[in-house]
């Protein structure tokens, strides 16, 4: 997984393509950025570029996935059973992270039946925005810990099945090798 090689997606802007060594400069900077790091779950923070090296070296093939526009790093996804994604903030309020979205879980519904579930900590406007227009549905509420801001916060649960997916967004094109 330290290659950039395998499967990558390609979008109208936006280039997908596995998480590699390259992208080290892009992700310390957005993880150490409060603004983005105050939103997740279970990134450390401040976010030591040891993490990222063992991340690469031991992250899951074909799920997290560096997004790059025409200027370069703009974010990270990933997906599976699970969607996560943040945007830099230099690229955020372009509808980058629902163009990847749609993309990532258009790869992952050819073969996966189902569902994704995600989420947002309250007050998370911006994905909880994303997160609706890609189709999920509140599953619950629940308090999760932020390992960045060191406390419990109310989580909004979400889950999308395959099939409202596939409604709202049809067949994306498939992978690009």
């Amino acid at each position: 997984m330290g290659q950039a090689a395998g499967i990558w997606l390609q979008t109208a802007r936006l280039r997908l393509r596995p998480l590699c060594l390259a992208d080290e400069a892009g992700v310390i900077s957005g993880l150490n950025d409060p603004e983005i790091a105050s939103w997740l779950a279970t990134t450390p923070y401040p976010y030591p570029a040891e993490d990222f090296k063992t991340y690469v070296a031991t992250a899951p093939e074909g799920e997290t996935f560096s997004i790059h526009d025409d200027q370069g790093f703009a974010g990270l996804i990933g997906g599976g059973a699970e969607l996560g994604f943040w945007i830099s903030r230099h690229a955020q309020g372009r509808g980058y992270a629902q163009e990847a979205a749609v993309a990532l879980l258009g790869a992952v519904f050819q073969f996966y039946r189902g569902p994704v579930t995600s989420g947002y900590f309250v007050g998370n406007l911006p994905s909880a925005r994303v997160l609706q227009k890609l189709g999920f549905a509140e599953a619950g509420r629940s308090r999760k810990f932020c390992r960045p801001l060191g406390q419990d916060m109310d989580h909004v649960d979400l889950v999308l099945p395959r099939q409202s997916f596939l409604a709202r967004h049809g067949r994306p094109s498939g992978p690009v090798e």
